[in-house]
């Protein structure tokens, strides 16, 4: 005989996570310094890459090592990279923790303070691994050191019961989810038609489609090779937009980042004679250089704007120097 009670009863409800915040800077400082792998994570042009590492975290800074060039090169061109790491034991059992910050690279330098910091992330890195860097050193080609400082810090936390199950809204404002089937369409269609251009060894070409765009990315032999390839992606029938953002091996003008051209714009003005004023201000923006603020004399708005037009990668200098005015002595007579 069928128990019909026990047919209809439901089925039983797991507790739901309870997802949370950690509260204050110690508690994140707890998950970095209880953990030794983390993950780089950075953006260069419309490529996103993220990197796991070795590190050791130490008052405010994240300090690790990896192989000189390769992904070190691309992360130097734009330093602000973000930093993660996690740890869990069950499905809803865990601690994860974000930084955000500029990433440094570390040589042992001339300077004291230079030298002080190459033996301290020595020491650190040590700790983990006590033959690092030395001739016993089982990772020989993990040869660069380098360090974050920790300029944002946030951290959730998740615990298997104690929540409230929470239902999604029965009218929610939808975003637009993409074409996936078309755009994995496409990307296979252009990876198809350059599988017939005939490139360098050397070169690697990566294709991504997304809203029916077809994205460039990557490093060519040269300026004809990135040229055939564009030729061949264009001859594609559904191709209607491509953004060209290949690399040339030894790029003959290669387009700097933002970051890039502000140190250059940098550079010239403190190179010898300095242009110095403390007033002088600049701003690299949609790849312009913008000058602003207090010039001493009408020569020094003039140097400055001569040497900010000679700034490779930028398109131009918009002046928005004042000049300072000359104090006048008022003599007085009896």
């Amino acid at each position: 005989m069928i128990d019909n009670a026990a047919v209809l009863s439901p089925l039983p409800i797991e507790d739901a996570p309870l997802f949370g915040v950690l509260e204050g800077l110690r508690a994140c400082e707890r998950v970095l310094t209880e953990n030794n792998v983390g993950r780089i994570a950075f953006a260069l042009q419309d490529r996103v890459s993220i990197v796991p590492v070795h590190y050791v975290y130490d008052q405010g800074w994240i300090y690790g090592r990896t192989a000189t060039g390769g992904k070190l090169r691309e992360l130097l061109r734009n330093r602000r990279v973000a930093f993660e790491v996690d740890e869990h034991t069950r499905l809803f059992q865990w601690r994860s923790v974000v930084v955000r910050g500029p990433l440094y690279l570390i040589e042992p330098g001339i300077a004291a303070s230079d030298q002080h910091i190459y033996a301290k992330a020595v020491s650190l890195i040590r700790q983990l691994l006590p033959s690092a860097l030395s001739d016993s050193d089982p990772v020989p080609f993990r040869d660069q050191l380098f360090r974050i400082r920790v300029v944002e810090i946030s951290g959730r936390t998740s615990e298997p019961t104690g929540g409230k199950r929470v239902f999604p809204r029965l009218e929610k404002d939808t975003p637009d989810a993409g074409e996936a089937e078309p755009d994995a369409s496409l990307c296979e269609q252009v990876e198809n038609a350059l599988a017939s251009v005939s490139t360098s060894p050397r070169s690697k070409i990566h294709v991504d489609a997304f809203d029916g765009l077809i994205v460039l990315t990557g490093t060519v032999e040269d300026a004809a090779e990135r040229s055939e390839i564009e030729a061949a992606v264009l001859a594609v029938t559904d191709v209607r937009a491509v953004v060209q953002q290949l690399e040339t091996m030894i790029p003959l003008k290669q387009q700097p980042t933002p970051a890039e051209v502000a140190r250059e714009a940098l550079r010239q003005l403190q190179q010898a004679p300095a242009v110095l004023d403390p007033g002088i201000k600049v701003v690299a923006e949609h790849g312009w250089l913008r000058a602003e603020g207090l010039a001493t004399s009408p020569k020094t708005r003039d140097e400055v704007v001569r040497r900010l037009r000679g700034v490779t990668g930028s398109r131009g200098v918009i002046d928005r120097l004042r000049v300072m005015r000359p104090v006048t002595t008022q003599v007085v007579t009896d």
